[in-house]
């Protein structure tokens, strides 16, 4: 299973703000692009590059059939992820063993497009083993790069993109309108102070300021920003009194970069001291992220702020054995609130000194911890086995014990333990074990690196906070220091999954890290607790992985990507913080394997067990997700290799769970292997021996996928269509959407050897429309597949070979030739030939190229449609735009995400029957007759 990637938006950048006019560079970058394959706009930060590219790029997109595609490298640090990066914005999935770039060039060989690459001055060399590769194996692709410097190949032609045009301010001004300079600080001062326009009296003043500023954009843009509060003379008497100073000592640095850095400079001086401070913490996330993540970054305070990312089922208030919850701990007393049972205050480390550290919020989810039953059913774990006799035992530093079975409980009041074959931190490390009564047993907090917690901000005179050495930030003070940082044009305001998100520049970002480390320590500080906050947000993600918002959770780690591959590279890269890194890159084995990011997730979780060669439960997680990865890209013989090592590591531990998850990979690999017998029997096991304490319910649902899928193949269509019903029972328990698309695909599969054609595409379409929620890539393509056999076998071949030529596209952002699979082959090739015996071929050709020519929503939309009906017949008769009223439209994308009537009663707090007849004049408005065309609607309304 695998290959979901919703990608985030590379086409072009929008446009925020207007574009000034570079008439003469626009037109000599269209220019050069006729005429070579490799253009790099070089320059200074912060005088326009990637603007300027987005709009060359823009000009020329029509003489790119296959389209512009835009690659951001500002928050990428690692050369051997460039590649990826690449593929990622071309929208390719490859899943193959091969190296990233031949793989890379392989699948675009024969497209003609248009690859802009941003960025590339701080990964040169691997941008310019890219740009080789694209343009010694192919012939219709053509790059267009940014960079302050040159990538140096001899293909590569440049464009150095210099400061606007300033006119001499002692000279004539009557046509000052017409310089670019002057009309870019005129129309961002007239934003934040309205009414103001260039005049006869200020425009030798705008002239001589933006003459200081030496036309570089970036520059004038954040002194226009001042205008909200001083006028334009006095803008310029404060810029040239910080110039002098910025610039005396400093004749090595060329005059423009001079320039810049006093701009920044002077702005970094009018921010508050609060300010001053989130600017430089913000400076190690590497690309875009929340407020949350801001206050985490940031606050030094241990509240509450941001804590709760998750979408799961998982409530806040988790209960725990014994009557106590998470505002207590068994057996004591009130626990602070977020506070995790097995941390204590000050915070618990690894032995290597990495690991957890309690600055920051975390629910209580361990052990066996349960929640409300959904929809009044039961609980969604495992009801605990009786405790084996004995007192409790030491605790773990615990990973995360997600939508999983319980492990039992050992000691007074349910406590949490571990398997006594396992050491506890006690064991571990040389700290006695703090004595307790009856709950669990911990080693005392270790020293923070950081020194003791500083006191709590101090206000001035006027009540506002005062930036001083070792003060405190409150994540409120967060909250405003963003707000002010925004105003002042240091942070770009942008909209990202789950609401509103923030970006620094480059040039911003570099400055802030510069103040950062003139504090020893700070660095480090900052960028552990951007670890441990990515670490606890992808726990989170887990935690409700199996359940509804799937679709939201991948959105959101997605547009976290950048930072969560900052915070892998700190653990990695740091002495004393492998273990984490190791804890991180295990706990995203649903991201890396569910959201089509296999490649990537084998390049960390092998960067992480080279670091951790210690026998722990994290290594024998990170050694079971390195088999499903590698089975994912087609390297058998290494998946078996870790998934052994996982299942041996984890039995000598005792760790049950992660035992469990082992053998499905095992099973995984007989069946990828066409060991089918052996594949039906592994699968027959752990089905009947049933979910294991701690074990995650993805996989649990993942068991019977592949022990139904087994059945199918074998021929054993009833027993096959049993298990897939009980796991549509799980699934649905949950809102779980994943797992349940190929719970549905393999449904289909079954009803196909029935030769029950109505039912097996009822349930392939259910399974289509889910995949596209999720933006299974992979399981679309083989589930077009499907969809165009069973119509060739109910005689829509015109349907078959519309859904053929998608099929065909979207298998070639995988693998055009479909992994060489006879039996994918032979079902597309049989379909092929009796529909154009039945239509013609130039018919079938006609039909192919358009399914050929669909994106992937309307391509679905397409698939979902009665084929014997008339088009016309489901959507309504006239011109005039359907108009649902919004709590309409709320029904709409419930029902788009999967939810039942009751289920979307629930979610809005409404009866069923009102839930019911929301849906139905959702149809009666749209003309359709069934839930799956709703969903395909909403989808192309997106």
């Amino acid at each position: 299973m695998g290959g979901s990637a919703p990608r985030r938006d590379h086409q072009l950048p929008v446009e925020t703000t207007s574009f000034v006019d570079r008439r003469g560079e626009l037109t000599q970058g269209r220019e050069l692009l006729a005429r070579a394959r490799l253009v790099t706009l070089t320059g200074p930060g912060g005088v326009g590059k990637t603007r300027l590219a987005a709009r060359i790029a823009a000009r020329v997109q029509r003489a790119f059939p296959d389209g512009v595609r835009f690659v951001h490298l500002s928050g990428l640090h690692d050369p051997a992820l460039v590649p990826l990066a690449a593929a990622d914005a071309l929208g390719l999935h490859d899943h193959s063993a091969q190296p990233a770039l031949d793989a890379l060039v392989e699948q675009v060989r024969d497209r003609r497009l248009l690859l802009v690459v941003d960025n590339c001055e701080h990964l040169a060399g691997a941008c310019a083993q890219l740009a080789a590769a694209l343009l010694h194996g192919t012939e219709g692709v053509r790059v267009l790069a940014t960079s302050r410097h040159r990538l140096g190949l001899t293909e590569e032609h440049l464009l150095e993109v210099r400061p606007l045009p300033v006119p001499d301010p002692d000279g004539d001004l009557s046509a000052a309108e017409g310089y670019p300079a002057l009309t870019l600080f005129t129309d961002r001062a007239a934003a934040v102070a309205p009414g103001f326009r260039l005049t006869p009296d200020n425009r030798a003043s705008v002239a001589r300021l933006c003459h200081r500023l030496d036309g570089l954009p970036l520059a004038i843009e954040l002194a226009a920003v001042r205008m909200r509060v001083l006028d334009v003379d006095q803008l310029l008497d404060r810029l040239d009194d910080r110039y002098r100073f910025l610039t005396t000592g400093s004749p090595a640095a060329l005059p423009r970069h001079q320039t810049l850095r006093a701009a920044v400079a002077w702005s970094h001086d009018l921010c508050t001291g609060p300010e001053q401070l989130v600017w430089a913490r913000l400076s190690v996330l590497a690309g875009s992220f929340d407020l949350a993540t801001a206050e985490a970054v940031c606050a030094d305070d241990t509240g509450e702020r941001g804590a709760g990312r998750g979408t799961g089922p998982t409530p806040a208030e988790a209960l725990l054995p014994g009557g106590a919850c998470a505002d207590g701990v068994p057996g004591g007393a009130p626990a602070a609130r977020g506070a995790r049972p097995d941390v204590p205050a000050g915070g618990a480390r690894f032995p290597d000194g990495s690991g957890e550290r309690a600055a920051l919020p975390v629910r209580v989810f361990a052990g066996t911890v349960t929640r409300p039953p959904l929809d009044g059913g039961p609980e969604n774990v495992v009801p605990p086995r009786p405790a084996p006799a004995g007192g409790p035992v030491p605790l773990p530093v615990m990973r995360p014990e997600s939508l999983i079975v319980p492990s039992p409980g050992t000691g007074p009041g349910g406590g949490l333990t571990r398997p006594p074959s396992v050491p506890g931190p006690g064991a571990m490390t040389s700290f006695p074990p703090v004595p307790h009564s009856g709950g669990p047993m911990l080693p005392p907090p270790l020293p923070d690196p950081a020194g003791p917690a500083a006191p709590p901000p101090a206000a001035d005179a006027a009540g506002t906070w005062s930036a001083r050495p070792g003060q405190a930030l409150r994540a409120d003070d967060v909250l405003d220091a963003v707000a002010g940082l925004v105003d002042k044009s240091v942070l770009c305001r942008e909209p990202g999954p789950g609401g509103v998100r923030y970006r620094m520049l480059d040039t911003l970002r570099q400055y802030g890290l510069e103040q950062l480390r003139r504090t020893a320590g700070a660095e480090g500080a900052a960028r552990r607790r951007q670890r441990d906050w990515m670490l606890r947000s992808a726990e989170e993600c887990e935690r409700g992985w199996f359940g509804p918002g799937q679709p939201e959770t991948v959105a959101r780690l997605r547009a976290d990507r950048d930072n969560l591959r900052a915070a892998l590279d700190f653990s990695l890269s740091t002495p004393g913080e492998a273990r984490a890194g190791l804890r991180l890159a295990g706990t995203l084995w649903f991201y890396w394997h569910a959201c089509g990011a296999p490649r990537e997730g084998l390049y960390w979780i092998d960067r992480a067990l080279a670091a951790n060669p210690g026998p722990t439960p994290e290594r024998a997680r990170g050694l079971w997700v390195a088999g499903l990865l590698a089975a994912a890209t087609q390297d058998f013989p290494r998946g078996r290799r870790h998934a052994r090592d996982a299942l041996a590591l984890a039995r000598v531990l005792g760790d049950a769970a992660e035992a469990a998850h082992a053998e499905y990979v095992i099973g995984v690999l007989r069946l990828f292997g066409d060991d089918l017998p052996g594949a039906l029997r592994h699968f027959e096991t752990t089905v009947a021996r049933g979910p294991v304490p701690g074990q995650h319910l993805s996989v649990v649902g993942l068991d019977q996928v592949e022990l139904a899928c087994s059945l199918g193949f074998l021929g054993e269509a009833d027993r096959a269509v049993e298990v897939c019903e009980r796991a549509l029972g799980l699934c649905e328990r949950y809102g779980e959407q994943w797992v349940r698309s190929y719970v549905l695909r393999i449904l289909a599969l079954a009803h196909t050897v029935r030769r029950d054609w109505v039912r097996a595409e009822r349930h392939a379409r259910e399974a289509l429309r889910l995949k596209l929620a999720v933006h299974d890539v992979l399981g679309i393509a083989l589930t077009l597949d499907l969809l165009a056999s069973i119509a060739t076998e109910r005689g829509a071949h015109r349907h078959a070979a519309v859904l053929l030529g998608g099929a065909d596209r979207v298998w070639a952002d995988i693998d055009a030739a479909r992994w060489g699979a006879r039996t994918l082959n032979s079902a597309r090739r049989d379909s092929e030939e009796r529909a154009c015996r039945a239509l013609g071929r130039d018919a079938f050709e006609r039909a192919h190229r358009r399914g050929a020519g669909l994106g992937l929503a309307e391509l679905v939309g397409q698939a979902l449609q009665e084929p014997a009906r008339p088009r016309e017949s489901r959507a309504p008769q006239d011109d005039t735009p359907v108009r649902l009223t919004p709590r309409e439209t709320e029904v709409a994308r419930l029902v788009a995400e999967g939810l039942a009537n009751q289920q979307i009663a629930d979610r809005l707090v409404i009866a069923r029957r009102t839930a019911e007849g929301h849906v139905e004049r959702i149809l009666s408005k749209l003309g359709f007759s069934n839930r799956s065309q709703i969903a395909a609607w909403v989808t192309a309304q997106h």
